[in-house]
This record gives C-alpha cells, sequence and structure tokens, in this order.
C-alpha cells in the first residue's frame, strides 16, 4: 500500500522512458493478451475503472482498510504520475479496460521507493502482478531507486511472493498483522 500520495501538481515533460510509444503487448498464461503501458498522467478515469474493478478483499488488502471508494481528491493523486519519482503501470485488455495498476512512489529525497500493485478480481491468477512489478522494479532501478518498501497485510502471502522475487526482502515487524517489506534492488554481487 501507498501510504503517503504525493499532491497533485503541474506536470513536467515526462522523460523518454513513458513515451506512449512505450506499450509492451503481453500473453498471459491462461493465453489472454493485455497491453502494459505507463499510466498517462492526469488519466482520472482509467484509476476509477481499474479501482471498480476491485472486490472489497482486493481493495482491503491494496489499501489496508474497507475502502469502498476512491474520493476526487485520491484519484488525482494518485493520476498524478511524472514518470520518475511516481511512476504508474497499467495492463489494459483488447477491449481497452484497465485491469491492473502497479506503482513506486519515491520517498522525499531518497533512494527508496514505496511500491503497490493490485489486479480486478475477474484477472487474477493469469501473472498480471508479477508482470507488473517486475516492469515497475526495473522502471525504479532506472531511476535511480535501489530499495522497494511495501506495506502488506501479513496474511498476504501471494503478493509477498511475488515481492520476494524482486530481490532480497526483509519484513518487519514479521509477526503483525500490516507489516513493512523492504526489497533490495541492487545487483547481487
Amino acid at each position: 500500500m501507498i501510504t503517503q500520495i504525493p499532491r497533485a501538481t503541474p506536470t513536467m515533460a515526462a522523460p523518454a522512458c513513458a513515451a506512449e510509444s512505450d506499450e509492451d503487448r503481453v500473453i498471459l498464461r491462461d493465453g489472454s493478451t493485455v497491453v502494459v503501458r505507463p499510466l498517462a498522467t492526469g488519466d482520472v478515469a482509467a484509476i476509477a475503472a481499474w479501482f471498480e474493478g476491485l472486490g472489497p478483499e482486493t481493495r482491503h488488502a491494496r489499501f489496508l482498510g474497507g475502502v469502498t471508494m476512491l474520493d476526487d481528491r485520491t484519484r488525482s493523486q494518485l493520476a498524478q504520475v511524472d514518470h520518475r519519482d511516481h511512476e504508474a503501470l497499467t495492463a489494459v485488455t483488447p477491449d481497452g479496460a484497465v485491469v491492473g495498476i502497479a506503482r513506486y512512489i519515491r520517498l522525499q529525497q531518497s533512494s527508496t521507493a514505496e511500491v503497490a500493485v493490485a489486479v480486478a478480481d475477474h484477472w487474477r491468477g493469469r501473472g498480471i502482478a508479477s508482470l507488473l512489478l517486475q516492469q515497475i522494479a526495473a522502471r525504479a532501478r532506472a531511476a535511480g531507486i535501489d530499495c522497494l518498501t511495501a506495506l502488506c497485510l501479513a496474511s498476504n502471502t501471494a503478493v509477498l511472493g511475488l515481492l520476494s522475487r524482486l530481490g532480497p526482502m526483509t519484513t518487519t515487524p514479521p509477526e503483525a498483522e500490516v507489516i513493512e517489506v523492504q526489497i533490495n534492488l541492487l545487483p547481487r554481487r
């Protein structure tokens, strides 16, 4: 879960890595396809559509609480990506539905970023979360981020397994209901 969403700020020109042509068509393990692409800055509609596809349990796991709706301010903040300190990748179906979003938000003036991912309930189990996390971690590395952190439910073994694939991982405190995970993105020596 992203605990602090940056305030909406005027957008700056996105770096070349966030160009519209920066899309990957991916065939999922069940044979269906999605396009993975950066969230367009200000695309509040994509945020709203994605959120609608999340069931109550998925919303609870992603936002660590009983969030039933995203208010206008939160949708706007989630859509204010700059493709360097705040990046978001979307998984989009052939009919244009946003079914997954992964993001990182760099902690102020550091090489650490908070990461989160969620996939619409009817698209789970196809490898989208893994795909999005791998790609968001690669973008984080390219942006000079060497550590990802996440707050997640200790019972969410699926996301803990996915996060552990990104690099060496530690959790603190391991016995709590909500744990903080730290993933080292530096290359292993």
